[in-house]
């Protein structure tokens, strides 16, 4: 393979993005390659590579696998700055490199690099403290890492936050380090049973109770002269999770006090602990008018994964006058296979509805009741330059609903030429990829590959290509997973 692929990845005639695909091939196939060649490949200017394809630099290293190959790998390390390094070493609990390798850059962060990461202050300090635990098991790492946290102030903890270990390991480090305690559990890092241990109930409820109003305060002031507080999202979590701390959490929820961005992550984090919670809670809100965004919030979520406890919350978003409620529960009661002639008669009025979406969807839904004179409208919707946020998703909706008759569609969707098309553009092309790969013929594959060469591609439509050799050659294919949808852009479609 590295015959075929190096000569791409060497050629500077060849698009950037056309050589870093060919490079981030042979990373991910773990393809040996010489001293000269290894140095050849370190030696190009990555940096002017595409970034999306673009492999690290520690996944480019897994190609030393012989002893010239290692010795042109340390090389060019020597070459690079001590945190280029100990990005490389703390990557090794992940990526798989030579041996040799991960011995002499340890060493080497050992003898020197640390030094330096440790005189830039707290940056470097973090380096160092990634590569403690990235290798714990070697004594003198073990050593260094109990020496730091021991030493540590108050204000630098802080400052971690304890981002790089599970509150699990925490515990453990501070159950050997008792001083490090305090800050720990003020930033509430520590398992529930120790935090109840150390502040006792109704003590950390009352913290919780503190920290979620900061957070607001801060999330409402101006300018952000104020900071938020340490926890804030270990808060959440123990508030969801934590039986005992539910009465807060309703108070919470149900108080026009505090910042949307505060209940909306509350019930971001419940909707993944206890789906009915939210949607008793959502059924109340929706009569008050100021929870509207937090109503549309939840509706879309629901609708991205929904279940049939759902049901009831999309089916009176639909009664109610909220479009973008409205386009969230045709959505959810889409995928949960509703139909019926009560909910026909309810498309048939939605579908001459003013908001873009909403039309678009209902029509969809139209279309697979049977009601085929809707399909036009969501192909029309497909191919409409007027209407570039909602392209994307009409195309989705016609891969779920008859791909096989917008065959011609979607073809004409990967057809449209474009140097670098926009995130739109993309999304497009990612959902017309999935659906053309779903039908598998070999005029699809055709449409699919020629797509990649003539396009900005996507690692959708390299999994669509992947899936289709390997049903023709035999070989067992998995289900691709259909796009994930950009709601950011979603939202921002307008009536």
């Amino acid at each position: 393979m590295s015959s075929l692929l190096l000569p791409l990845v060497f050629d500077s005639r060849e698009h950037l993005t056309t050589r870093s695909v060919a490079l981030r091939v042979l990373a991910t196939h773990g393809q040996r390659l010489s001293g000269p060649e290894l140095t050849r490949l370190l030696e190009l200017p990555l940096s002017h590579m595409c970034p999306c394809c673009r492999p690290p630099l520690e996944s480019v290293l897994t190609l030393a696998q012989t002893e010239d190959a290692w010795a042109a790998a340390e090389a060019a390390l020597q070459e690079v700055s001590p945190h280029e390094r100990t990005s490389v070493l703390t990557a090794t609990e992940t990526t798989p490199l030579p041996s040799p390798l991960v011995e002499w850059l340890y060493t080497r962060w050992y003898s020197c690099d640390r030094h330096q990461l440790a005189a830039e202050g707290p940056r470097g300090s973090e380096a160092n403290l990634k590569v403690a635990l990235a290798h714990r098991e070697r004594p003198e790492a073990g050593m260094l890492l109990d020496e730091w946290l021991r030493d540590m102030a108050t204000q630098e903890l802080e400052w971690l936050e304890f981002r790089i270990m599970s509150a699990e390991e925490l515990a453990r480090l501070v159950r050997a380090n008792p001083q490090l305690q305090q800050c720990a559990a003020d930033l509430l890092r520590l398992p529930l049973p120790d935090l109840l241990a150390h502040f006792g109930q109704e003590v950390l409820l009352r913290r919780l109770r503190r920290i979620a109003r900061a957070e607001s305060v801060a999330q409402t002031v101006s300018y952000r002269i104020m900071r938020s507080p340490p926890g804030f999202s270990r808060a959440v979590k123990l508030l969801v999770e934590w039986r005992d701390a539910r009465p807060l959490l309703c108070s919470l929820l149900c108080d026009f006090n505090i910042a949307e961005g505060v209940r909306r992550a509350l019930l971001d984090h419940l909707l993944d602990h206890d789906r009915d919670m939210v949607v008793r809670w959502t059924l109340v809100a929706a009569r008050y008018p100021d929870n509207a965004p937090l109503v549309r919030f939840v509706l879309r979520r629901a609708a991205q994964e929904p279940e049939l406890g759902d049901r009831p919350l999309f089916l009176a978003a639909l009664r109610g006058t909220d479009d973008e409620a409205r386009a969230s529960a045709l959505e959810g009661l889409f995928a949960l296979g509703e139909t019926g002639a009560g909910w026909c008669d309810r498309l048939t009025s939605l579908v001459h509805s003013n908001h873009a979406r909403v039309r678009l969807r209902a029509a969809a839904c139209l279309a697979r009741e049977g009601k085929r004179e809707w399909l036009p409208l969501v192909q029309q919707t497909a191919l409409d330059p007027s209407e570039p946020r909602l392209r994307a998703e009409a195309v989705r909706w016609l891969a779920h609903v008859d791909a096989d008759a917008s065959r011609p569609v979607l073809r004409k969707v990967l057809a449209e030429d474009e140097l670098r098309p926009s995130r739109q553009r993309i999304a497009e092309l990612n959902e017309a990829a999935w659906a053309l790969s779903r039908l598998g013929s070999t005029e699809d594959l055709s449409a699919l590959l020629d797509a990649s060469v003539r396009s900005w591609g996507s690692p959708m439509m390299d999994r669509a290509l992947e899936c289709h050799l390997a049903r023709q050659e035999g070989r067992p294919a998995e289900d691709i997973p259909p796009p994930i949808p950009n709601w950011e852009e979603y939202d921002a479609v307008t009536s």
